[in-house]
């Protein structure tokens, strides 16, 4: 069900238990994948989970920070502090409306702390229950395993082998110069360290993509995050107690 779709007679009556919100960014994927491929990832793995597990889909925010990349053109970035009122607000909106859960499927690394404190803060007005999944990393971890080749990282093999399968047309031909792989030996900030790490918007190997990897793990992404959402039609929450 698709919130922004509903006239406000049907969203009365709908069940409004669990909700999902994507989010995403604006910012340069290498010279092959679109400028939304996070937000793009994020509402592809949360609209097909949504749809089979029967709850509401908010529309994505596209948006989002990602001041490491903001020298490349059509980059659009976000101020945390603008995100995190703007979160805060979204969330606020929800449980007004009635949401007790509300899954956000998030698509990229700059929004978390925002994120991360936004959901702090309405947790502790309301009773509203956020969970937190940043797709990427909590979800089809095995499935990553098995047929990733190279590390993950941005526009690399894993994200360029996904776009492949969920938005084909959207890739680009990869040049055979697209890999790019740096490392830092502690947590640097600077220009200087974000020009050499990204000359090319790339953190990896998107030589080594394919559609048929970035299928298998979309297929079970989208079927961890149904699980999720069907145990918290339940009232069960991803919380282990021993």
């Amino acid at each position: 069900m698709r919130w922004a779709e509903l006239t406000w007679p049907d969203f009365e009556r709908v069940d409004k238990k669990v909700a999902v919100l994507p989010v995403g960014v604006i910012e340069a994927h290498g010279p092959h994948l679109p400028l939304g491929t996070d937000a793009l990832m994020a509402l592809y793995v949360a609209e097909k989970a949504a749809e089979e597990a029967g709850v509401l889909l908010l529309p994505p925010i596209w948006y989002g920070s990602t001041y490491v990349l903001e020298k490349f053109p059509g980059t659009i970035s976000i101020s945390g502090e603008t995100l995190y009122r703007l979160y805060k607000e979204v969330f606020m909106e929800v449980a007004r409306n009635g949401v007790r859960y509300l899954v956000v499927v998030n698509g990229h690394g700059g929004n978390i702390d925002a994120l991360k404190m936004a959901a702090k803060d309405v947790a502790k007005s309301t009773y509203l229950n956020i969970v937190l999944v940043n797709w990427w990393i909590d979800l089809a971890k095995e499935a990553r395993r098995k047929v990733l080749e190279t590390p993950e990282g941005h526009a690399a093999e894993d994200e360029t082998s996904e776009v492949m399968a969920a938005y084909p047309h959207l890739v680009k031909e990869i040049p055979r110069d697209a890999d790019e792989w740096a490392e830092a030996k502690y947590a640097v900030y600077g220009a200087r360290v974000y020009a050499m790490m990204y000359k090319k918007a790339v953190q990896g190997y998107p030589s080594r993509a394919s559609r048929e990897k970035g299928e298998a793990i979309l297929k079970a992404a989208v079927e961890e995050l149904k699980s999720l959402l069907e145990d918290l039609k339940k009232d069960v929450l991803p919380v282990s107690v021993k």
